[in-house]
């Protein structure tokens, strides 16, 4: 059953690929990363291999852009800050000789791989986000497939809330106990509660920037009441983190908007806020009868207890904490790349079990570098992503002054989203091993890279209008 259900999506790929290119292998990827996990619910085996058919399907779409473009844009990709051209080298042997040094050291050929794609997988995301971003109605067609295909999953959640048993709604494994939870948490179609709470929480972000850039107000109602669902849902997970991201997001993503936008900011602000608040009871009558009220009070007083303090206490452990001891650890070379993978059940990297705190240290993300990269690793990529910022932050002052309003408010949004995971990444980075995970991350701030080529467009239209 499973070995035919793979054939046909590999059939189904090849097929797509003829007819609609990359665009089409790129949309079919995101029905693939959904469709992976039901898929690896149905076989016999708890394998993590199923987690390679997105990337499967996102690397076809990567090979066919490439062999539309010959070359890598790359001036046009750094026309703000030129000096990432001849930094990138330096980043691609950073990570090869770690991978070495990973090899050398376990004698594990498929966790240096693993390893290798962590960090290559979100930059050729990247470029291929580029692409996206300079076609706005490919972008907005890629944002509309995911929450199509992520809504459809999150009414699993709710047939599971009413009490319907099936092996497809249950977790992957024996799961792990939720404090401070008397129900299991809730994952719906997916494989895990936290890449379920990932997914609501993307979901929820995704819906909410274009609710904000929707011109007609029937269709902003729409996204906003879908954002709030997806919110509401992701507190079923258990899973805190996911919660957290949707407040991170929103709470920046509002406080640039009332900032930048044209017009009273005080009053956009109130709007918004007054809107969202509205749709927020609303939804909440709509999508819970009250038997699923009462399932939903145990999941509503566990995300209750995120508090501040809480926070704290996470990123001083498993953030700070975390990287302090890796470098302890790891020394300046670190045990190279795919040291801090979780392998799952698949046996991958057995050799690391020797390695004292190791697994404590890998769960921040800076724990993690560190104790992949070391202490000189992290030093040259500390530099490389501050130059990266760099040329984000150009980008922001270039689109303030050409792009048009909602333009800017998506792609700035898509960049937001990514800071917020970059903060999550930091308190707890096992989430982040996920190959489809990686590619939306990817593919969202790399559509940030096309302001200079947008901007370029915009004002040769603008100017091409007056000639006229």
């Amino acid at each position: 059953m499973v070995i035919l259900l793979v054939t046909l999506l590999l059939f189904c790929l090849l097929l797509v690929a003829s007819e609609y290119n990359w665009q089409g292998v790129l949309l079919f990827t995101i029905l693939v990363g959904f469709l992976q996990d039901p898929i690896r619910k149905l076989s016999d085996t708890d394998s993590s291999y199923f987690g390679v058919l997105s990337l499967v399907c996102f690397l076809l779409a990567f090979l066919l852009l490439k062999s539309k473009h010959s070359l890598w844009y790359l001036p046009y990709i750094c026309w703000t800050n030129p000096k990432m051209i001849s930094l990138l080298p330096i980043f691609f042997y950073l990570i090869f000789l770690q991978a070495i040094n990973s090899f050398a050291r376990f004698g594990d050929f498929t966790l240096s791989v693993a390893g290798i794609l962590f960090y290559i997988l979100p930059l050729t995301a990247l470029w291929v986000g580029f692409h996206i971003g300079n076609d706005p109605k490919l972008l907005r067609t890629f944002l509309y497939s995911y929450l199509i295909a992520c809504t459809i999953c999150a009414i699993s959640i709710l047939v599971s809330l009413s009490g319907y048993n099936s092996d497809l709604l249950k977790e992957v494994g024996e799961g792990l106990q939720i404090t401070g939870l008397e129900r299991e948490g809730q994952s719906g179609l997916w494989r895990t509660t936290e890449i379920a709470g990932w997914h609501l929480a993307a979901g929820a972000c995704f819906s909410f920037i274009l609710g904000i850039t929707e011109e007609r107000g029937s269709q902003q109602y729409l996204y906003f009441f879908l954002s709030i669902g997806l919110t509401i849902l992701s507190t079923t997970t258990g899973r805190r983190k996911a919660l957290g991201l949707v407040i991170l997001f929103v709470s920046l993503y509002l406080l640039y908007y009332s900032f930048n936008v044209n017009g009273s900011r005080v009053s956009r602000l109130f709007t918004a806020l007054a809107l969202v608040g509205f749709l927020s009871f609303s939804s909440y009558e709509l999508l819970f009868t009250a038997s699923r009220q009462e399932v939903l009070d145990s999941y509503l007083d566990r995300s209750s207890s995120l508090t501040i303090e809480e926070t704290q206490e996470r990123i001083g452990g498993q953030g700070i904490g975390a990287f302090f001891r890796g470098l302890e650890i790891a020394g300046p070379f670190g045990y190279g790349a795919g040291a801090g993978v979780n392998t799952g059940a698949s046996g991958i990297g057995r050799g690391r079990e020797g390695i004292g705190s190791l697994g404590y240290v890998v769960e921040g993300g800076g724990g993690r570098i560190v104790a992949e990269l070391g202490s000189i690793g992290v030093a040259i990529l500390a530099y490389l992503l501050f130059n990266f910022s760099l040329l984000y932050v150009r980008n922001l002052k270039l689109a303030k002054i050409y792009l048009p309003q909602n333009s800017q408010l998506l792609m700035v949004g898509l960049v937001i989203f990514t800071v917020a995971n970059i903060v999550n990444f930091f308190s707890a980075s096992q989430l982040y091993n996920d190959f489809f995970v990686l590619i939306m991350i990817g593919i969202s701030s790399g559509t940030f890279l096309s302001v200079p080529v947008i901007a370029s467009r915009y004002q040769e239209f603008i100017r091409s209008n007056i000639c006229q």
